[in-house]
Parts: structure tokens; C-alpha cells; sequence
């Protein structure tokens, strides 16, 4: 039951690469897409992550790039769709720009860890990533640890980045992808030795965990916030 699988770059920022690859490459400025992907199969149309709701492109980014980052809407249309076409949101984690545009979706069944829910409703001060507007009046499904959300769609619980972050694997037509639950890039995942931990963590020891553990996994890794995944999934 392959799903078709089509990346849309819905923001992006600017950062430094210590963000991403934990006590690795600090000082050094890198574009930061924000990624929301689209699967479509079983009669449904379903969003991993939303996105940033209000972000600027510099010039800069679509010159070195050749990208252009669009605003949801704009880029469902892209594909022949309207928000309320959207049946469920999967969410890696709740950081701000990973479900920014959720009150879009009137329709959507929202799936997300209860341990993320939990922390949103009290994040720690450290943490200004959270915006629990973000989710008010959606349909939330709760879950707790590793499911099956449909056959060939299932997400498994790797928290350290945040306390609920939570990686979806999909069988598509391109083969089964891995979208991980936490911050990271190509850099994360060197095909030499271990995966990286991300830069930003709630648990350090966690995320190491759930980096290695998401590095062993079958299928394609898509890393959250990285460039080449253009080269792979843009257009569908």
C-alpha cells in the first residue's frame, strides 16, 4: 500500500550548523528549510508537519539555491489541493516551525506523542519553541509510543530532541522513507560511524539514542531540515 510521497519547502531560516550536529561545525551559517511532506494513498491526503506560518525568503537563499519556499497554501495549491482536502497531520514535534500552519486545517486529525502535548502545555523556560495556539480547537489523537497509523505508515517513538518527538516511516513509491522525529541534516547521519546527535536537545542521552536508533532503520532517511531532499522529493 505505497503512499506518494512529495516534499514541500514551507519556510526557511538561517542558522549555524551547531544546531543540528551536537559539539560539531559551531560557526558556520547554514540555510535552514523548513519541510512539510505530503503523502497521498488510501483515499487520504496527509501532512507530515506544517511548517512555519509567516517567514521572509531572502534573495539570497533562491539565488544560491534555485528554490523558492511558499507559504502553505500556496504550496498545496502547487499540487491541485486546498487545506480543507487534508484528512491527518503527523507531527515529528511541536516546535513552532514544524506545525505553524495547523490552524489551517479544519478537517485534519491531528496525531502527535501525548509526551509532546504534555511538555507544550508546560515547556520548560529554556524552550521559547513552543506555541500552543498553534493547536487550539484541532482534533487531537494522542499517542503513546510506537504505532501503526495505517498499513505501510507507522511512527516510532524517539524523543530527545524533545521530550515526544516521535519519526514516521512510509512505504511510497519511491521505496520506504524515514522521516526522523528531531532537528537534524545530512550531517546527523555520516555513512562512517555513528549518527550524529542533534545540537538542540531536551536529553542529550536520549537523542544520542534516538539518532543511532534512527540511523539502524530500513528505508531512506529524510532528514527534517536539509537542502538535498529537493533533489529527491520536490514535484513528487
Amino acid at each position: 500500500m505505497a503512499f506518494r510521497i512529495t516534499a514541500l519547502l514551507t519556510g526557511i531560516r538561517e542558522t549555524d550548523q551547531g544546531l543540528m550536529t551536537y559539539l560539531k561545525h559551531y560557526g558556520r551559517r547554514i540555510w535552514l528549510p523548513m519541510w512539510s511532506f505530503l503523502l497521498q494513498g488510501q483515499d487520504k491526503n496527509i501532512l507530515v508537519d506544517t511548517g512555519l506560518d509567516d517567514f521572509i525568503t531572502p534573495e539570497s537563499f533562491t539565488k544560491e539555491t534555485g528554490l523558492t519556499p511558499m507559504f502553505m497554501e500556496d504550496a498545496l495549491e502547487s499540487v491541485g489541493l486546498k487545506p480543507e482536502d487534508i484528512h491527518m497531520i503527523i507531527h515529528t514535534h511541536l516546535h513552532d516551525d514544524h506545525c505553524g500552519n495547523n490552524p489551517l486545517f479544519p478537517n485534519a486529525e491531528v496525531l502527535v506523542q501525548r509526551k509532546e502535548l504534555e511538555f507544550m502545555d508546560e515547556p520548560h523556560p529554556l524552550d521559547h519553541r513552543y506555541e500552543p495556539s498553534f493547536l487550539e480547537g484541532q482534533l487531537i489523537r494522542p499517542l503513546d509510543g510506537d504505532q501503526e497509523i495505517l498499513p505501510g505508515l507507522s511512527v516510532l517513538l524517539t524523543p530527545g530532541h524533545t521530550p515526544g518527538g516521535q519519526t514516521v516511516v512510509v512505504d511510497t513509491d519511491k521505496g520506504r522513507m524515514v522521516i526522523p522525529g528531531f532537528c537534524c541534516n545530512c550531517e546527523n547521519f555520516p555513512q562512517a560511524g555513528p549518527a550524529v546527535c542533534p545540537g538542540v536537545h531536551t536529553n542529550a542521552l536520549a537523542a544520542y539514542d534516538s539518532v543511532q536508533k534512527v540511523k539502524g532503520l530500513e528505508g531512506t532517511i529524510l532528514p527534517l531540515h536539509d537542502l538535498e531532499l529537493a533533489k529527491l522529493l520536490v514535484g513528487g
